[in-house]
Protein backbone atom coordinates (compact mmCIF):
# COMPACT_ATOMS: atom_id res chain seq x y z
CA UNK A 1 0.00 0.00 0.00
CA UNK A 2 1.21 3.38 -1.09
CA UNK A 3 0.55 6.29 1.20
CA UNK A 4 0.30 9.76 0.07
CA UNK A 5 -0.56 13.36 1.52
CA UNK A 6 -4.52 13.65 0.04
CA UNK A 7 -5.49 12.25 3.59
CA UNK A 8 -3.74 14.95 5.14
CA UNK A 9 -4.58 17.51 2.72
CA UNK A 10 -8.06 17.00 2.49
CA UNK A 11 -8.07 17.14 6.44
CA UNK A 12 -6.12 20.49 6.66
CA UNK A 13 -8.96 21.39 3.53
CA UNK A 14 -11.75 20.79 5.79
CA UNK A 15 -12.91 19.09 3.09
CA UNK A 16 -14.96 16.26 4.06
CA UNK A 17 -15.90 14.50 1.50
CA UNK A 18 -12.61 14.15 -0.55
CA UNK A 19 -11.27 13.16 3.37
CA UNK A 20 -13.75 10.24 3.69
CA UNK A 21 -13.34 9.00 0.18
CA UNK A 22 -9.29 9.25 0.03
CA UNK A 23 -10.09 6.84 3.82
CA UNK A 24 -11.72 4.28 2.29
CA UNK A 25 -9.56 3.96 -0.48
CA UNK A 26 -6.68 3.76 1.79
CA UNK A 27 -8.31 1.97 5.18
CA UNK A 28 -11.56 -0.44 4.46
CA UNK A 29 -11.50 -3.36 2.61
CA UNK A 30 -13.81 -4.64 -0.32
CA UNK A 31 -13.67 -7.95 1.62
CA UNK A 32 -16.09 -8.47 4.21
CA UNK A 33 -16.43 -11.61 5.92
CA UNK A 34 -19.90 -13.00 6.03
CA UNK A 35 -19.12 -16.42 7.09
CA UNK A 36 -17.62 -18.06 10.34
CA UNK A 37 -17.17 -21.67 10.89
CA UNK A 38 -19.59 -21.90 8.11
CA UNK A 39 -22.40 -20.02 9.64
CA UNK A 40 -23.70 -16.88 8.21
CA UNK A 41 -26.28 -15.99 10.86
CA UNK A 42 -24.94 -12.65 12.74
CA UNK A 43 -26.20 -13.66 16.20
CA UNK A 44 -24.81 -17.54 16.10
CA UNK A 45 -21.01 -16.03 15.11
CA UNK A 46 -21.72 -12.80 17.55
CA UNK A 47 -22.63 -16.13 20.31
CA UNK A 48 -19.26 -17.83 18.96
CA UNK A 49 -16.86 -15.12 19.40
CA UNK A 50 -18.25 -14.35 22.89
CA UNK A 51 -18.17 -18.17 23.61
CA UNK A 52 -14.39 -17.95 22.52
CA UNK A 53 -13.02 -15.02 24.13
CA UNK A 54 -14.47 -15.88 27.32
CA UNK A 55 -13.14 -19.37 27.40
CA UNK A 56 -9.71 -17.84 27.04
CA UNK A 57 -9.88 -15.50 29.72
CA UNK A 58 -10.63 -17.56 32.69
CA UNK A 59 -9.01 -18.85 35.38
CA UNK A 60 -7.21 -22.20 35.57
CA UNK A 61 -6.79 -21.90 39.53
CA UNK A 62 -10.13 -20.93 41.41
CA UNK A 63 -7.89 -19.92 44.72
CA UNK A 64 -5.38 -17.99 42.87
CA UNK A 65 -7.99 -16.18 40.92
CA UNK A 66 -9.84 -15.09 44.07
CA UNK A 67 -6.58 -14.52 45.85
CA UNK A 68 -5.47 -11.74 43.12
CA UNK A 69 -8.98 -10.38 42.67
CA UNK A 70 -9.18 -10.21 46.57
CA UNK A 71 -5.55 -8.25 46.29
CA UNK A 72 -6.67 -6.34 43.59
CA UNK A 73 -9.62 -5.18 45.67
CA UNK A 74 -7.24 -4.48 48.97
CA UNK A 75 -4.78 -1.95 46.00
CA UNK A 76 -8.00 -0.36 44.63
CA UNK A 77 -10.07 1.10 48.00
CA UNK A 78 -6.59 3.10 48.42
CA UNK A 79 -6.32 4.02 45.06
CA UNK A 80 -5.79 7.63 44.18
CA UNK A 81 -4.44 8.88 40.88
CA UNK A 82 -3.57 12.86 39.37
CA UNK A 83 -6.08 15.33 39.14
CA UNK A 84 -7.50 15.59 35.61
CA UNK A 85 -6.13 19.41 35.42
CA UNK A 86 -3.38 18.01 35.73
CA UNK A 87 -3.24 16.24 32.06
CA UNK A 88 -5.01 19.55 30.86
CA UNK A 89 -2.56 21.88 28.82
CA UNK A 90 -3.39 25.35 29.19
Amino acid sequence: MEYTNDLHDALLRKNGVEFWKCWRANFESVNNCVEVEGCVDSDIIVDKFASHFCHLHTHNNAAKAKELYDEYKCMRATYSSFPMKTFIRQ
